[in-house]
């Protein structure tokens, strides 16, 4: 009997690598003519580090994808010898039988010699009768003998009989149990299929979800580098206008006013300059301690979020996770969902090829002498696929949750930067306002001394602080 070696699938090319889409940093952080802020360098090395994050995992991926065929073409492999090796026992019993059956027939003929020797005993006896009572009793005993070795030539010729007629039976109870084991993997498999489709619907319908929080996200922030730079403009705007009331208020007074009521009132005006310029340098100061302190507490807080995450997934064991992955999905990012489509495919193929080398093992196995090794090893073969698939999809989650996490609390500290912009924004105009009314007021007083009024002997003079 020759042996052929059952084709077996060719192996999967390796999954093909996504690309990992972002949007650059500049969409984000529209740039600010002249020097780049600080917070606008550190958005753009998160981001590089969040590339170099998901190059890392997809490697990865890659990597488990790649053990999986090589562990598949190492189960065909096996299969295929353990083929051979039953289709040999399968020969070697046959002949076995056949051995069997000749020494049946060679059995039979045997089996009317008894008789014949028991007629040759009772002749015998009759003609003996009148010896003594020891010869009577051999002679007697004589055809016992004869029956006890027609008796074990017949156990010898039943016994491979037994074991042709119980073989079937074997067989049929092997085929029963393995299609009932075979009934149970395909009602798991499908509740794994179906579990798999609902957590790819609510994955798709999230990942809209945060492509429109990323949207908004992206608003927020091209809204607070444009009051950024309108800040910018007011506070060199308001510094020039007032640079130029100084020195026509100034040249006002040394042209129209007396020696000493002029000496007074540009002293009042250079001190006023040198408190505006104050101010503002210990504002821009105040502002910086207040950016490194903001940044600070928003590492802490990414890092405590991110611990907290660790947290909460870290006592979950794989039955639960199997059992809730449907309520627990987190949305993850578009170039993730693209990626989790071609790891699926993956996935069912492989899932097929090991269906078709379980549907060619199944009639190796009904023949073999002991099955119970065989379920055991694709017992353990089935678990172990199954803990990479756990494995996998749980460190894609968390990677998932981290990722959103991070998103969230930069959306929420962009808000905050917005709104803290926009009142900085309203308190310096204000003040800007109020200087200018100030300036105009004394311009006011200076036109009056011109037209003849008496000026104070001493004036004083107030002194503006920064807040």
């Amino acid at each position: 009997m020759e042996y052929v070696a059952a084709p077996g699938p060719s192996p999967g090319a390796p999954p093909r690598a996504t690309k990992n889409v972002l949007p650059r940093a500049e969409t984000w952080l529209p740039g600010v003519p002249g020097a780049a802020p600080t917070w606008a360098t550190n958005l753009e090395t998160e981001v590089l580090s969040n590339l170099e994050l998901s190059e890392e995992q997809r490697l990865q991926v890659c990597k488990e994808l790649v053990d999986l065929q090589i562990k598949t073409h190492r189960l065909k492999e096996q299969h295929e010898a353990e083929i051979f090796e039953l289709k040999s026992e399968v020969l070697w019993l046959e002949s076995r039988v056949l051995e069997l059956e000749l020494h049946g027939e060679q059995a039979a003929p045997a089996e009317a010699d008894p008789g014949h020797r028991q007629a040759l005993a009772q002749e015998l006896g009759h003609k003996a009768s009148g010896q003594g009572h020891s010869n009577h009793h051999r002679l007697q005993a004589q055809p016992k003998d004869f029956l006890t070795a027609e008796n074990e030539q017949q156990k010898l010729g039943d016994g491979p009989q037994r074991e042709v007629n119980r073989a079937p039976e074997q067989h049929r109870a092997r085929q029963q149990a393995l299609e009932t084991r075979v009934a149970a993997l395909g009602w798991q498999l499908q509740g794994a299929q179906e579990e798999a489709r609902t957590a790819g619907q609510q994955l798709s319908a999230q990942a809209l979800v945060l492509s429109a929080c990323r949207g908004q996200l992206h608003q927020a922030e091209a809204e607070n580098a444009r009051l950024q730079l309108q800040l910018k403009k007011l506070n060199e705007e308001y510094a020039i206008r007032l640079q130029h009331c100084a020195r026509a208020v100034a040249g006002y007074a040394d042209g129209a006013s007396p020696k000493p009521a002029s000496t007074a009132l540009r002293t009042f005006l250079e001190t006023t300059l040198e408190d505006i310029r104050g101010a503002h340098h210990s504002r821009e100061q105040q502002l910086a301690r207040a950016a490194r302190t903001y940044r600070k507490r928003l590492a802490d807080l990414s890092r405590r979020h991110e611990e907290l995450l660790a947290t909460h997934r870290a006592p979950r064991t794989p039955k639960a996770t199997s059992g809730a992955a449907t309520s627990d999905v987190e949305p993850p990012p578009l170039h993730m969902v693209t990626k989790f489509g071609h790891l699926r495919e993956d996935q069912a193929r492989l899932e097929k090829q090991l269906q078709k080398l379980q549907a060619q093992k199944e009639p190796s196995e009904a023949s073999q002498g002991s099955p119970l090794e065989q379920q055991g090893l694709e017992a353990a073969s089935w678990a172990q696929i199954r803990q990479k698939l756990q494995d996998f999809s749980l460190g894609t989650q968390a990677e998932l949750e981290r990722e959103r996490a991070q998103l969230l609390v930069r959306a929420t500290m962009a808000e905050e930067q917005l709104s803290e912009l926009q009142e900085y924004v309203d308190q310096h105009l204000g003040r800007y306002k109020q200087e200018i009314l100030r300036l105009r007021k004394l311009v006011g007083t200076g036109n009056s001394w011109k037209a003849g009024a008496t000026p104070p002997g001493k004036p004083q003079h107030p002194r503006t602080r920064s807040r």
